[in-house]
C-alpha cells in the first residue's frame, strides 16, 4: 500500500513539474503596468500583445480558439502580433488557413489590431493578417486616438534598413507615447536616437529553456543580445515575450511557460 502511495504522489509531482516548468501547451497571462507622461484620456489603457504562435508547432489551429476567448476576456484596447504565425516548414492545409483567419477575427478590442512580420511568416501572411482585421505596420507608423486630440504613435519595425522612414507619418503631431512593435528585439540598438517610450517584441522565446541563476540558453540571429523579457535601453523601456510556440526541433520549454502579455498605461 505504501509503494502504492508513494507511486501516486511521484506520478501527480511528475505532472505538476511538467505542466509547470517544461509543459508547452498551456500559457499564462503576465501583466505590466507602464508608466508614463501620457495624456490623462490613456491612464489605464489596456495593450495585449501575443507573439509566436508558430502553429504546427506545439500550437495547433484548435488552440488558438482557446487564446482568442482569454484575450477577449481582458478586454483590450488595442491587440498586438509581434510575428511567427505558422512555422515555416508546416505544410500548413487552406481549411486550416481559413480557419485562422475566422478565429483572429474574432478577436475583439476598443479600438484596432495590429500585427508586424515575424522570421517565419510567409508570402500569404498579410493576407492572412488583413482578412483577420488586423493592421500590418511594415516599416510604418500610425496614430491611435482615443477620447482626446493628443494620440498614440505606433510604429511596426520589420527590418531596420530605413529606421527614420519607419518613423516618419505624413502629420508630424504631438503625440502622448511612441510605442514600438518589431519581431526582433535586436532592433532596439537601432531605436537608440529615437524618442522611443516603449518597444513590445518577440522571437527570442526568452531562450526557450532557462536555466536558473544562468537565464535562456537558446539564442538565435535578432535576439542574440536581447533575450529576457525585460531591458531599459537609454531611455526606453522593452518587454520581449516569451510568446506561445516554438521554431526549433526541440518541443519542450524549461522555467519558461508560453504567456500572453497584458500592459497597462499609467499616468507617471
Amino acid at each position: 500500500m505504501k509503494k502504492i502511495i508513494m507511486f501516486l504522489i511521484l506520478l501527480i509531482t511528475g505532472i505538476l513539474l511538467y505542466a509547470h516548468f517544461i509543459g508547452t501547451k498551456n500559457f499564462k497571462i503576465t501583466e505590466h503596468t507602464i508608466k508614463a507622461n501620457i495624456s490623462k484620456s490613456f491612464e489605464g489603457f489596456k495593450i495585449i500583445q501575443f507573439s509566436d504562435l508558430l502553429i504546427g508547432s506545439t500550437k495547433t489551429v484548435e488552440d488558438l480558439e482557446e487564446i482568442v476567448n482569454e484575450i477577449n476576456d481582458l478586454k483590450p484596447d488595442i491587440i498586438v502580433f509581434t510575428g511567427d504565425l505558422i512555422k515555416k516548414d508546416y505544410n500548413i492545409s487552406d481549411n486550416d488557413i481559413e480557419k485562422i483567419k475566422e478565429l483572429l477575427k474574432q478577436l475583439d478590442c476598443t479600438l484596432y489590431k495590429y500585427a508586424v512580420i515575424g522570421d517565419n511568416d510567409q508570402d500569404n501572411y498579410k493576407e492572412i493578417m488583413a482578412d483577420s482585421d488586423f493592421i500590418v505596420l511594415d516599416n510604418e507608423s500610425n496614430y491611435i486616438f482615443y477620447k482626446d486630440l493628443t494620440p498614440i504613435k505606433i510604429t511596426g519595425i520589420t527590418d531596420t534598413n530605413d529606421i527614420e522612414k519607419a518613423l516618419t507619418t505624413t502629420d508630424d503631431l504631438d503625440v502622448s507615447f511612441n510605442l514600438v512593435i518589431t519581431h526582433q528585439p535586436d532592433n532596439i540598438d537601432e531605436l537608440a536616437n529615437y524618442d522611443i517610450n516603449l518597444v513590445l517584441a518577440g522571437h527570442s522565446l526568452l531562450g526557450q529553456i532557462r536555466i536558473p541563476l544562468l537565464g535562456g540558453i537558446i539564442k538565435k540571429e535578432g535576439a542574440k543580445k536581447y533575450i529576457d523579457s525585460y531591458y531599459e535601453v537609454n531611455d526606453t523601456i522593452m518587454y520581449v515575450s516569451s510568446g506561445l510556440g516554438i521554431d526549433n526541433n526541440y518541443y519542450f520549454r524549461l522555467f519558461n511557460k508560453p504567456e500572453i502579455n497584458l500592459y497597462r498605461l499609467s499616468q507617471k
